[in-house]
């Protein structure tokens, strides 16, 4: 009587495996692979500017280093009188500049155009704070900054070639982790690594909305078509920040976890759209879209047999294409990653994409089966037909092999 439904609810298992065995496979794989030194560099970070030409990666010692985004083997080192170490960077929006901060306040500025580096504000102006974020706000008119401590500054260039700063009043004093500003609304994320989530307003109005006692590791608004960014906390922890400039209450986060990832999430970045790329340790990747609001596996750990990447951190990416990119560890190694064939390209996304509604539909099916007495019937008969049927053919077969 109930044959039927045993044989649906299989077929359903049997989708729900398969598609998870897809979505767990790596979706891109390792290319091309580089090296900056024979030593460990100890690097913290890098920043692409926004037109796709270069890469600054810093770190320790002051170390900076500007990179070709399609070709990395193309560099320049970068000299500065000064052995600070530098924690972050950020391209101003026109891509023509960029500002790295680091320990003792220093905030750095350097120029594309001859390759210049040099001291943008006096260390005091920061109060010789260890710096560990910085962004620039849309229209590129002002730097957030923030510190170990929790303080916000707000920078810009003064017509003496100095720098104007302001505290902004952020009544926190848990590590700033990372700042990002919205590529057209005048808003800005700010995520600590204990008091929450911030919000910075085109006034420059700084507000905690949520999240706090999650230790966020990054934060990115990759794409001016939608509203939303996306923070990332350490243990598995996902938030969706929508943005609307006339209601900050809009703005409170809509948090997550994702159980079923082996891994600690170390930063979050831009891959293309508005498709975000979550690096992990142990090393991996995982795709978050933030169109659709899911994630999935983009480069898992056990697919990886290069001991130089397995053993050391990422520290971040940069994309050169829809499904291809670079990875850059800690210790200064470069992996390229891409598609494992051309055809495959966004075929795993795919899949993923579709499994959910399809399964949710057979479950539907599964329960209008059990709720009506003559399809169930109706399918048991046809089962057992069916089954009557394939022993009349297989009953000959087996008794022709015990002659």
């Amino acid at each position: 009587m109930h044959r039927g439904n045993r044989v649906l609810s299989i077929l359903i298992v049997s989708i729900l495996l398969s598609s998870q065995n897809v979505s767990g496979e790596s979706a891109v794989t390792l290319g091309e692979k580089l090296s900056l030194s024979n030593e460990d560099l100890g690097l913290n970070g890098l920043v692409a500017d926004d037109i796709g030409e270069s890469v600054v990666v810093y770190g320790s010692n002051g170390y900076l280093r500007v990179l070709n985004v399609s070709n990395p083997a193309n560099q320049i080192e970068l000299i500065w009188p000064g052995s600070h170490t530098l924690i972050d960077g950020d391209f101003h929006p026109r891509s023509e500049t960029a500002l790295i901060v680091g320990e003792g306040g220093i905030v750095l500025r350097y120029a594309k155009q001859d390759h210049s580096v040099e001291r943008a504000a006096a260390e005091s102006s920061f109060m010789f704070s260890e710096l560990t974020a910085v962004s620039w706000n849309t229209g590129g008119s002002w730097a957030y900054i923030g510190s170990e401590y929790g303080e916000l500054w707000r920078m810009r260039v003064a017509e003496d070639g100095g720098a104007e700063t302001h505290s902004l009043n952020s009544s926190g004093d848990s590590k700033i982790m990372d700042i990002d500003c919205h590529i057209s609304l005048m808003m800005c994320v700010v995520v600590s690594s204990v008091d929450g989530i911030g919000i910075i307003e085109r006034d420059h109005t700084f507000s905690w909305v949520g999240g706090n006692g999650y230790s966020w590791t990054g934060i990115e608004c990759p794409d001016g078509a939608t509203n939303f960014c996306v923070a990332v906390a350490d243990n598995k922890i996902l938030a969706s920040i929508e943005l609307d400039p006339n209601d900050i209450s809009k703005s409170i986060p809509e948090i997550r976890s994702l159980p079923d990832v082996d891994a600690y999430f170390v930063d979050i970045d831009r891959q293309y759209g508005d498709r975000t790329i979550i690096s992990l340790t142990p090393s991996g990747l995982i795709e978050h879209d933030i169109s659709i609001n899911a994630s999935f596996p983009w480069l898992e750990n056990s697919d990886i047999d290069d001991l130089n990447l397995t053993s050391s951190s990422i520290i971040g990416i940069w994309s050169t294409g829809a499904n291809s990119g670079w990875i850059v560890t800690n210790r200064g190694f470069l992996f390229e990653y891409k598609p494992p064939m051309e055809y495959s390209t966004g075929l795993i996304h795919l899949w993923a994409t579709i499994s959910i509604p399809l399964t949710t539909l057979l479950v539907i099916l599964s329960l209008i089966l059990y709720a009506s007495p003559k399809t169930r019937m109706w399918f048991s008969e046809s089962f057992s037909k069916k089954e009557v049927d394939d022993k009349k053919i297989r009953s000959p077969r087996r008794s022709k092999k015990k002659k």
